[in-house]
């Protein structure tokens, strides 16, 4: 009979692999065993897949897999305890994930990375050979091959790229997670200066390195850098190796000035060293380069060879990429063609919060920010061809703009209220009113808004109307409900004042809140619809997936995940009396109110900020491959912790959803369905 896994009653509850015969008696008293007796195979072919074991040979790698043992980690296990002694194995995650924390003199826990299948953990400890570094902590049940410390030692000795793969990718890893951290924490550096920080010198460098053999004239290099408009070129040698570089000045201060003959050899203006750094160097350092040589140009290398630039000018610009420089620039804009150009840095900004480690709800705050001022200047430029308003008016946004919780797909959804006009004036204010809601949906257009399929918008006169006709939309959707009008009118709970005279929006607000106090059949009906996405998991939690057409093997990110979880914090919200809009906002309120369990509010929370940053994720992703920005992702495209995660998140949904049908439930949802 062969090995087998064997549950012990140990203090981290861990399996372990045992021969038959053998009377484990804890971690001392059991013996482990290799794995080259069982599944050999599979062992080989999981760590060929894993760097640095995929540097290996198949001769090591099967001999790797005859030291390795298999252990398992029930969900919160805490696997390595900070200050306890060190580890004897580095640990390779096979299934499932786990988390590497540190504790502040504050007791404050701070989370410096999340480790996944194929990831590796415990390096730290077995290098410092005493005590254990860091707090390492199982995210859910998981599974990981242990290698002895001995065999590690054996490995990077006797493998150059196996152990400069450790130092380089493990060591460091930690290094840029505390100091991202510490970047999180600290409100002394401004936007443009924690992406000095946080950015590579391969990601900000904007132009290729333009390069010429030493024996080039003058006039050649000159006509080199001419044709491209480049303002530095590289003399490199026979091996394409950097060794000088001429800049624009050159020409200025070395050959006009000197009257140098257009045959010179481009060696006699060549400044020598090189400045560089390799692609993978944080740009700041590249900052301190320029300040150290008082110099404007950093060679960018991939292995030692020329590959692109960085300039002063583009560390300039890196600094006008911060959330407050870009509104800043819209506010100061004149004209709608240079509006729109100017906006187009609002979608530049989201990749580079995102890899500052921001929460999603942050990076959907900043991004209706930016919208925000695109619309008010829209607004401000349509004053100034029309003229002053004849009456007040305020512009307000809808649905996920309302919510400030706008990804990379945002259309056009607004509405304008303006005040009840005398008898004489009305026919003024609706021709005014028509033609500023049609401005304003041009130039959105112009500025990358789509304009909303639905007709949502404030060109359509259903939704361009007086107090006076707003009272009567809400009055009837709240107290004479039908399914299809409850439908069409949940984006109008989520609105939101942006431009103009919000105490007509207060006023239309606070009408349609005394409505509801007493609104009972309207928020059941409310509560049916809030429901009718149910999360797509099957019976044995497999993921629940499109059969065919377009986006098969894909799921909706937001129709089965995020929506269903506005559309609870909205029911909740509203039933509460509370007057956010913000689903993040509105499961804070609610935990303060202390009406839901605050648990589930907090795991909803949670699963909310997942969705939106998975859908982030994955729209960018798109964006960068050029295709069609959708809510859909392959669960099969997904981390194993991702997946897991998601599983998650879809039976917190489960759960809100349960708990809704008991609240609200009524004799009317028989026939609603």
């Amino acid at each position: 009979m062969g090995p087998v896994i064997f549950v012990t009653e140990i203090p981290a509850s861990r399996y372990y692999l045992y021969e038959p015969g053998y009377e484990p008696g804890g971690v001392t008293g059991g013996k482990w065993i290799g794995m080259g007796s069982i599944v050999t195979a599979s062992v080989v072919a999981f760590f060929r897949t894993i760097p640095p074991f995929q540097f290996l040979d198949e001769d090591e790698l099967e001999r790797l897999a005859a030291r390795v043992s298999l252990e398992y980690f029930p969900n919160k296990t805490v696997i390595l305890s900070a200050g306890s002694d060190a580890s004897d194995a580095l640990y390779v995650v096979q299934k499932g994930g786990v988390k590497l924390s540190v504790r502040t003199e504050a007791g404050d826990e701070v989370v410096l990375d999340v480790r996944s299948e194929g990831d590796i953990f415990g390096l730290l400890s077995v290098l410092g050979g005493d005590v254990a570094r860091l707090d390492v902590t199982a995210l859910e049940d998981t599974l990981c091959y242990s290698v002895p410390w001995a065999e590690m030692q054996r490995l990077i000795s006797e493998h150059a790229e196996f152990a400069a793969y450790l130092l380089r990718t493990s060591v460091t890893r930690y290094m840029d997670h505390s100091l991202a951290e510490i970047r999180a924490r600290t409100s002394l550096l401004g936007e443009g200066e924690r992406l000095l920080y946080s950015l590579s010198a391969r990601e900000v460098a904007r132009r290729p390195a333009l390069t010429c053999s030493e024996t080039a004239t003058l006039q050649h290099a000159a006509q080199l850098m001419r044709a491209v408009g480049a303002t530095s070129l590289f003399v490199v040698n026979g091996s394409g190796r950097a060794e000088g570089i001429v800049t624009d000045q050159d020409f200025t201060a070395k050959v006009v000035a000197r009257g140098l003959p257009l045959e010179t050899p481009i060696r006699a203006i060549t400044s020598r060293p090189v400045i560089s750094v390799e692609g993978d160097e944080r740009i700041f350092q590249v900052l301190l380069l320029m300040l150290a040589h008082n110099i404007h140009h950093v060679l960018v290398t991939d292995g030692g060879l020329p590959k692109s630039v960085v300039t002063h000018h583009d560390l300039i610009l890196l600094q006008g990429k911060s959330p407050l420089n870009v509104a800043r620039h819209i506010e100061q804009q004149v004209n709608l063609d240079d509006l729109a150009t100017t906006q187009q840095q609002a979608s530049e900004m989201v990749p580079l919060l995102m890899r500052e480690g921001a929460r999603a709800s942050h990076i959907t705050r900043v991004v209706a920010e930016i919208n925000d001022r695109v619309i008010s200047k829209i607004l401000d430029l349509a004053r100034q061809r029309l003229g002053e308003a004849p009456v007040p008016y305020c512009w307000v946004v809808l649905g996920s703009e309302g919510r400030r919780e706008q990804t990379f797909k945002t259309d056009q959804d607004n509405a304008l209220i303006y005040a009840d006009p005398p008898d004489g004036l009305r026919p003024a204010a609706e021709e005014y009113f028509a033609k500023l809601a049609a401005f304003a949906q041009e130039a959105l257009s112009r500025c990358g808004y789509p304009v909303c399929l639905g007709g949502f918008m404030a060109s359509n006169p259903r939704w361009r109307q007086s107090v006076s006709q707003w009272k009567t939309d809400f009055h009837h959707w709240i107290t004479d409900p039908v399914l299809r009008g409850v439908q069409d009118a949940l984006i109008f709970f989520d609105m939101r004042p942006v431009a103009g005279d919000p105490l007509l929006f207060n006023e239309v607000r606070s009408h349609s809140r005394e409505l509801l106090k007493q609104a009972t059949f309207f928020k059941s009906v409310l509560a049916h619809v809030s429901i009718n996405h149910k999360p797509p998991l099957g019976f044995f939690r497999t993921f629940v997936v499109e059969q065919g057409g377009e986006h098969k093997d894909e799921l909706d990110l937001k129709l089965f995940g995020t929506w269903p979880i506005v559309n609870t914090a909205r029911l909740f919200a509203l039933d509460a009396e509370i007057e956010h809009t913000n689903t993040v906002d509105r499961f804070r309120a609610l935990s303060s109110a202390g009406s839901i369990d605050g648990k589930l509010l907090q795991e909803l929370e949670e699963a909310f900020e997942f969705l939106t940053l998975l859908r982030l994720e994955r729209q960018l992703q798109q964006m960068r491959a050029k295709q069609t920005v959708s809510n859909y992702v392959s669960p099969g495209s997904l981390s194993h912790l991702q997946r897991s995660m998601l599983k998650e998140a879809f039976q917190t949904i489960a759960r809100a959803q349960s708990l809704i049908e008991q609240r609200y439930r009524s004799a009317v949802w028989a026939q609603l369905r």
